[in-house]
């Protein structure tokens, strides 16, 4: 969780292992106990009825985007606080979309070093649930690396955007006398301006 969906999926570790056991229960998935070093750890796997329950989900159609990014909210919300707190809240979601967005690429460069998960497929070295393949001690499955690639370039485009307009919007709004200066009105007209003719353009 810590290395793919909670950049787009967040979900407290809590409510993971409630749904772990929520999975067994409808025999989606089964468990057993294996050492790790001094301790023992769980290794859940899919059953058939799970990849059967995966499949049927895969082919429904998804729900529309849903975007949560606190520092959005907000700035939204940003005309009942400073213009510094929103300055700050500001910079603090672009240098966390920053941060974020440079761990995913530590994650491709990870993929694509010699012996890493892309040599591991382009050699046909099998993975999945019966290698148990790893690399820099962690599991690794590069049959799956097409999709994973799929999920990181969207993710890094999204983190990107957010750090460039956090960025300069920061910059901007460090300019203003307050957050609710009416001689921002101009530049307001601009920036909505600028959203219709991109809307045009795509």
């Amino acid at each position: 969780m810590r290395r793919s969906l909670r950049f787009v999926w967040p979900s407290s570790e809590g409510h993971l292992y409630r749904e772990q056991k929520r999975l067994i229960e409808l025999g989606w998935a089964t468990v057993e106990r294996e050492p790790a070093g001094r301790r023992t750890r769980n290794r859940f796997s899919i059953t058939e009825v799970g990849r059967a329950a995966l499949a049927e989900w895969l082919a429904t159609e998804p729900e529309e985007p849903h975007f949560q990014v606190e520092g959005v909210l907000r700035t939204f919300f940003g005309d009942h606080g400073t213009r510094d707190d929103l300055v700050a809240s500001m910079q603090t979601t672009a240098e966390l979309a920053r941060s974020m967005l440079e761990e995913m690429l530590g994650f491709v460069d990870e993929y694509l070093a010699d012996g890493g998960p892309l040599s591991m497929l382009e050699g046909q070295t099998g993975g999945g649930e019966a290698g148990h393949l790893e690399f820099h001690g962690r599991p690794v499955f590069p049959e799956r690396l097409h999709v994973v690639a799929l999920a990181i370039d969207v993710t890094t485009r999204l983190l990107k955007s957010l750090d460039d307009f956090f960025t300069e919007s920061s910059n901007k709004v460090a300019g203003w006398t307050s957050t609710t200066d009416s001689l921002i009105t101009p530049a307001t007209r601009e920036r909505l301006e600028q959203i219709r003719t991109r809307r045009t353009a795509h």
